[in-house]
């Protein structure tokens, strides 16, 4: 996925953008319009029209719509679209939640443009919604609070059960703006046009499936609401990060880190030989694998690059801890007796050394059940890459929790372990201890949902510490590397299919040419 197309704007769409959430937009946007010389009303009217360029570039064969408005400053928004398509010569039908309410401000004024250019408004169970080419959805914006009503939820159940293709205003009805949950239900969009400033709750987890194609409008006061409105979260893509720094030409391999990847126990030497292998594609110097005996085969077989380091011991462990500059430990590590000691042994280490640590996979389970077991716990230099299984056995709670508010579950997981956290899954999540700013990454897509993924993603940010990344840092660069690879894989032979040794090759193609 592209970083949302920006309307009305020559910014180029390579920039990576703030979140701001409801409550900002709702604080700062009238000041912001205020200093460009326009009134709110300006705004709905822009927005209105903003949107309408979109559906017209979108559905250009498009003919009949039927605009479904609440009786907020959303519903505003729709009818003034509603309005521009009847002046365009479409047929447009308008479809009200509740036709006797009687609406005020902007939202009034844009009902009686419509109501004065001959446009009729009705219930929404008078309408045919299947018998439309597009269904502008303008019931609900960003002060939605709470669970919604059951008379939109009704409406909301009925739209979603229609094959007609939706355009969601600013952001699906039922949406919550800021963790976007459903409300416990939202429109499923093919498209949504968000004004102002894109919401966090749009572009992570389950709300990129109802957002469909996200497209962001500034109405025009983007300079003057960045004046004037924080934020603490920034949606980045691989295309918006710096170029990483131009080798020096005397350089040798020493100079780009040497990584110790400690896992792959009988039978799961597979996840350890991804995570050595995309290391080594992307950029680290050295790569030295410390297995279980039963697994060296699987990780050497066709790749004498990486360094074999069979356990014999605790010694063996330590002389290749000190070996290392950064560490990799959990993929296909296990739980077992083998693992928990090679756990125990780096841990230890690590909090000794000050060595930079990513923990993944199975060290995650035994991380979560040391965590449980003593509240004394220094990790100050780890990265932790969960999904949210494993984010929910960390915090000692549910998954469903985890997906209802990822950006919390994010930060609860910094500040109690004292890390870096990659929260993975569509739109994953990067936070600090250190922080309160999280990115979001834009890029990738659901073809990359296959085993070893993460496995490969551990290799990859490890490579960006190893060659000198702080965590943080590290681990943005890590994800969208990671995730362009995917969209890379899969613009060339599509999402189904993908397996996790496909990405080798254009990891190293984007690094090269970035």
């Amino acid at each position: 996925m592209s970083l949302p197309i920006r309307l009305n704007s020559k910014t180029p769409p390579s920039l990576a953008y703030k979140l701001h959430n409801a409550a900002q937009v709702r604080e700062h946007e009238a000041a912001a319009a205020q200093a460009q010389n326009a009134s709110l009303f300006d705004l709905m009217q822009r927005a209105g029209a903003g949107a309408f360029k979109h559906l017209l570039e979108r559905y250009p064969l498009a003919t009949k719509l039927i605009v479904l408005v609440g009786w907020g400053n959303n519903a505003g928004d729709g009818y003034i679209l509603a309005n521009l398509a009847h002046q365009h010569g479409l047929c447009v039908e308008l479809a009200c939640a509740d036709p006797a309410r009687i609406l005020t401000g902007d939202a009034l004024l844009a009902q009686q443009l419509c109501l004065q250019a001959g446009l009729q408004l009705v219930s929404w169970q008078q309408v045919d919604c299947s018998k439309a080419d597009v269904l502008v959805d303008a019931l609900l914006g960003t002060g939605l609070r709470g669970e919604i009503r059951p008379l939109m939820q009704n409406i909301i159940e009925h739209l979603n059960q229609v094959t007609v293709p939706i355009l969601s205003l600013d952001l699906p009805s039922g949406l919550d703006a800021d963790t976007g949950s459903p409300m416990p239900v939202a429109v499923k969009a093919a498209s949504t046009v968000s004004f102002v400033a894109l919401k966090p709750g749009l572009v992570t987890g389950i709300a990129k499936t109802y957002c469909g194609e996200l497209v962001l409008d500034e109405l025009g006061i983007s300079h003057a609401f960045s004046q004037l409105a924080t934020s603490s979260a920034e949606l980045v893509s691989w295309a918006s990060l710096a170029p990483l720094s131009v080798r020096d030409k005397h350089a040798n391999k020493g100079h780009f880190g040497r990584l110790l990847c400690i896992g792959g126990n009988r039978g799961m030497g597979g996840a350890i030989r991804l995570s050595a292998e995309a290391a080594l594609r992307s950029g680290v110097g050295l790569v030295k694998v410390f297995c279980h005996e039963q697994s060296q085969w699987q990780v050497s077989t066709g790749r004498p690059e990486i360094m074999l380091n069979i356990d014999s011991g605790t010694a063996a462990l330590k002389a290749a801890l000190d070996w290392c500059t950064c560490i990799v430990l959990g993929p296909g590590l296990g739980t077992d007796s083998w693992a928990q000691s090679q756990f125990e042994q780096v841990l230890c280490y690590v909090q000794l050394s000050q060595k930079p640590l990513l923990i993944d996979a199975d060290g995650l389970n035994l991380l979560a059940l040391k965590k449980a077991q003593s509240t004394h716990l220094s990790l100050p230099m780890c990265i932790v890459t969960p999904h949210p299984g494993e984010a929910a056995r960390l915090l000692d709670t549910r998954v469903k929790d985890i997906e209802q508010n990822r950006y919390r579950a994010c930060q609860d997981i910094a500040q109690q372990y004292g890390v870096v956290v990659v929260l993975k899954g569509a739109g994953t999540v990067i936070g600090s201890s250190q922080t309160n700013e999280v990115q979001v990454c834009a890029d990738g897509n659901p073809g990359m949902a296959t085993a070893g993924m993460g496995d490969v993603l551990s290799g990859v940010i490890a490579a960006m510490i190893a060659q000198g990344l702080v965590a943080q840092l590290a681990a943005t660069y890590g994800v969208c590397l990671h995730a362009a690879a995917g969209d890379r894989v899969a613009s060339i032979y599509g999402q189904r299919g993908m397996i996790a040794g496909d990405l080798f090759e254009p990891l190293r193609t984007l690094l090269n040419y970035q």
